[in-house]
């Protein structure tokens, strides 16, 4: 009797193990909210970091978070999870800081504001600008550009800002062996020359831009300051 009531107690628990398990695998994550994200679609994110069927279990989940290797994923440093109930994720996402690109070897060359080539891809971000004109024999994925004036990357990083901040959609930015610095959107150029009066340069390159439509040619801007609106433009053949 005493074998049986064993028995009989060994199997209930490993049926109510059973129906545990079943309960815990089908238990899903339905929701997750993305913060810092703006290099991809929450649909691209799901493939790339909830990459198997059980992915989303909320248990599984828990541990891989906790205990399991992040997904490499282009353009993103890292990226945290943290729990706000039992079905419902926030993933925090730490972007890659990206001023830049050069074009090597028909790889685009992403480099950070310290001129650190941070990624190497084909694809192209929408609101990353090439640079033109940097002078190198090499390069290293993970290490500075070896280029002779260093300096250059504390140009292109204020240059870039000012154009985001002015809305400017630069196709390139040329630079001559002296430094200096020329924007180019269609058929336009904008001879800047170095990093000086950058606020006034942009700011009056954003007033000229609805004017410049059907045109061709070569805006010199170097002596633009603060005091000084003095530029002038010629065209091209």
């Amino acid at each position: 009797m005493k074998i049986r009531n064993r028995v009989l107690l060994a199997s209930g628990i490993v049926l109510a193990l059973a129906i545990l398990s079943g309960i815990l695998y089908s238990l899903r994550i339905s929701s997750i909210i993305y913060v810092g994200n703006t290099r991809y679609t929450e649909e691209e994110l799901n493939t790339k970091i909830f990459d198997k069927s059980y992915s989303l279990n909320p248990v599984y989940c828990f541990w891989e978070s906790r205990y399991g290797e992040k997904k490499t994923i282009p353009f993103i440093q890292s990226y945290d999870i943290e729990f706000t109930s039992w079905n419902q994720i926030t993933v925090q996402i730490y972007e890659k800081s990206v001023v830049g690109y050069v074009d090597y070897k028909g790889y685009r060359m992403y480099f950070d504001r310290d001129g650190i080539v941070v990624e190497s891809s084909r694809e192209a971000l929408e609101d990353v600008v090439e640079i033109e004109g940097l002078s190198f024999s090499y390069m290293v994925l993970h290490q500075k550009l070896p280029v002779e004036k260093e300096e250059i990357f504390n140009f292109i990083q204020n240059l870039t800002q000012m154009l985001i901040k002015y809305e400017i959609p630069a196709d390139r930015i040329e630079f001559d062996s002296g430094g200096n610095a020329t924007i180019c959107i269609g058929t336009i150029r904008f001879q800047i020359g170095m990093d000086k009066y950058l606020n006034e340069k942009i700011a009056r390159i954003s007033d000229l831009l609805p004017e410049t439509e059907g045109l061709s040619g070569n805006f010199y801007m170097q002596d633009v300051t603060e005091d000084t609106d003095t530029f002038r433009f010629e065209r091209s053949e």
